[in-house]
């Protein structure tokens, strides 16, 4: 029998073989390759300007929205096509007290 070593991560036990250790310190991001915006044609050469860009017309980048968002979004259009949302019940709701009024009960 092996002796298994464990790492206790988030309150959860890990096998340490399968533990990842995430990197620590200062992460440099490259900047990004020049584009042309769509919406107004001029090129975008830096982080700072698109920043600039997206606020000044309103807009964001699709690379802001990541595996986590796109799942609470899936989450969130799932409840509402299956009417477990606040508004669908609140809609039930009013629906009944109408039905309730009208035969006078």
């Amino acid at each position: 029998m092996t002796k298994k070593t464990y790492i206790q991560r988030n309150g959860k036990f890990v096998l340490k073989e399968h533990y990842i250790r995430l990197p620590q310190g200062v992460m440099i991001q490259d900047d990004i390759e020049p584009f042309i915006s769509p919406i107004t044609r001029e090129v975008i050469t830096s982080r700072s300007k698109l920043r600039q860009h997206n606020k000044e017309h309103g807009v964001t980048d699709s690379r802001d929205y990541g595996h986590e968002f796109m799942l609470k979004r899936s989450h969130e259009r799932v409840n509402r096509m299956t009417g477990n949302n606040p508004e669908a019940k609140a809609e039930r709701i009013e629906c009944v007290k109408q039905t309730l009024e009208k035969f006078g009960l």
